[in-house]
């Protein structure tokens, strides 16, 4: 069974995160979080990653997650 890679913006679309989705009984996870200017990539345990999300949203306002496939994966 395959997982889905999506995609969302944060803090008014500075940030992007990238995550999979969870299926069946596996659980979803942040992977990465990118600075959209720069192109520069966080990594790090999936804990990591959840914290610096909700720290920066907790900075930056509003979080929209859709559950759209980021272009080119399926």
């Amino acid at each position: 069974m395959g997982q889905r890679v999506v995609s969302w913006l944060i803090c008014n679309g500075r940030f992007r995160v990238h995550a999979i989705n969870g299926v069946g009984e596996r659980k979803g996870r942040i992977i990465e979080v990118e600075e959209v200017a720069t192109g520069e990539r966080a990594h790090g345990s999936s804990l990591l990653m959840e914290w610096l999300t909700d720290r920066l949203a907790g900075l930056g306002g509003t979080v929209s997650r859709p559950t759209t496939p980021m272009p080119g994966t399926s």
